[in-house]
């Protein structure tokens, strides 16, 4: 089962833009509310100034990138902005085939502060015996051509491939088969451990009862809402 909290964009890492834009201008247009928001600055102090709206304006392209890949998300890919920071998001897949088939594997991208320039970093937290994942875990996007008109999703649709298309890895004997397994069982593991404290992205193990109430309800349409008070992994 998977929990979500609801981003408030009043508190965490994006309170910054929020408040900036917030209360005096409500209903402006998002530029222009920012420059209102900001009153006249002394000589001395107005780079720091312009650094802050840059940093608002830096949170909002990422929150758009968000949104943006919520539309494009591949089946079996969760994936959410921490509480710790905008710039780091915690996501899990889940793989239906191939010789990942029934791994849950966490991971985490880091954006880092010259995006969409430069590239993101995937980690993951458990091994993974794959030709395009290192040994500390860290995805190789050598097969991405970036550059600044790539978006997030990108990424996320490269990792969805990298377990679930052949071409990704170089041929699938038993040898490579039995290390697959392996990580699977591993990754499994992994999900029973403490997550972490920022991470919005909570897993929680369902019983067969309740994963059968769970599915008939999402067949019917019906929201699923697991309480994660009361859980533990």
């Amino acid at each position: 089962g998977c929990g979500l909290r609801e981003m408030n964009l009043k508190s965490g890492p994006w309170s910054s833009f929020h408040s900036l834009i917030a209360g005096k201008h409500p209903g402006t247009p998002i530029r222009e509310a920012a420059e209102a928001s900001n009153p006249i600055i002394p000589v001395g102090s107005r780079s720091d100034s312009k650094r802050t709206l840059k940093g608002c304006f830096d949170e909002l392209d990422l929150l758009l990138e968000f949104k943006s890949l919520m539309l494009h998300c591949p089946k079996g890919v969760y994936i959410v902005p921490s509480a710790k920071s905008l710039r780091e998001w915690k996501g899990v897949i889940f793989v239906s085939s191939g010789p990942f088939k029934n791994g849950a594997f966490r991971f985490t991208l880091y954006i880092p502060d010259e995006y969409p320039k430069a590239r993101p970093l995937v980690r993951f937290q458990s091994s993974v015996c794959h030709p395009l994942i290192h040994s500390n875990g860290v995805l190789n996007l050598c097969r991405i051509s970036w550059s600044p008109s790539h978006h997030l999703w990108s990424i996320v649709e490269y990792i969805f491939k990298c377990f679930h298309s052949t071409e990704m890895w170089e041929g699938c004997d038993k040898a490579f088969a039995d290390k697959a397994l392996k990580c699977v069982e591993e990754s499994l593991l992994c999900l029973s451990l403490p997550e972490d404290e920022y991470s919005l992205l909570k897993l929680v193990p369902l019983s067969d009862q309740d994963y059968k109430e769970a599915k008939s309800s999402l067949l019917k349409g019906v929201c699923v809402r697991v309480d994660i008070s009361v859980v533990s992994c």
